[in-house]
């Protein structure tokens, strides 16, 4: 009864949800396909709990804040390695567990009194001569190996986008202040050339010369001659 209030209670809530309204609920809200989907579905065991990966995975997202499928695709890379990590601990804890219990009788029998170093000291001696502690470290450097890559690729790529990002709001700044510094109203206006025609040439003018006068003695003589100068 309580499961089915419960139930009732949460479909209520979700018909009055209106969805997320800040752009950064948007962005959390996009991922949840992948949080979700075929990550949980291949790396959660049928015997482990998926709801125990969606913590892990929520509490990651909270802390890193992805902002596109690519870094969500990192964030992932990451739990996924700390969540394979974490059962091979369960694995090594499991393989001691065993180890113990079946050497506890030849323990008893070789020792009077003795601590769990003694237990320990004689599952590891097992365990080392089976080789299962050396697969379990392999695995475990390589886990590690998985989650330091994609945690540096994701720390790049943020590098990278704000160094875009800052070279970007650097060359608008620099167009800015360059316009500021040229105001339009001291701009040299444009030189109109106008076409003059040329100038007729000039016609020197002399001045007449006025015709000498004739005595009644010339008359008999005849006009005077070109070159005969006058007394």
């Amino acid at each position: 009864m309580s499961s089915k209030r419960k139930l009732d209670s949460a479909r209520a809530n979700g018909k009055k949800s209106h969805g997320p309204v800040t752009e950064q609920g948007r962005k959390h809200s996009s991922m949840n396909a992948l949080k979700y989907g075929l990550c949980a579905q291949t790396v959660v065991l049928p015997n482990e709990s998926e709801d125990e990966y969606a913590v892990l995975l929520d509490s990651y997202i909270q802390d890193l804040q992805p902002s596109s499928s690519v870094e969500m695709d990192l964030i992932t890379d990451m739990v996924n390695a700390k969540w394979r990590q974490r059962r091979l601990y369960n694995v090594e804890t499991d393989l001691y567990r065993q180890e113990m219990d079946k050497h506890k009788e030849a323990i008893e029998k070789s020792h009077i009194s003795y601590n769990e170093n003694v237990e320990h000291a004689f599952a590891f001696r097992s365990m080392s001569q089976s080789g299962s502690l050396a697969m379990l470290s392999r695995f475990e450097s390589q886990l590690e190996r998985a989650y330091s890559r994609a945690l540096h690729n994701l720390l790049r790529l943020r590098a990278v986008r704000e160094s875009n990002r800052d070279k970007v709001n650097k060359d608008s700044e620099n167009r800015t202040q360059s316009q500021e510094r040229t105001p339009i109203a001291n701009l040299t206006p444009q030189t109109q050339y106008v076409c003059t025609p040329p100038a007729p040439p000039s016609v020197e003018l002399t001045e007449p010369v006025s015709p000498t006068p004739w005595s009644a003695a010339d008359a008999l003589v005849g006009p005077p001659a070109l070159d005969r100068k006058r007394p």
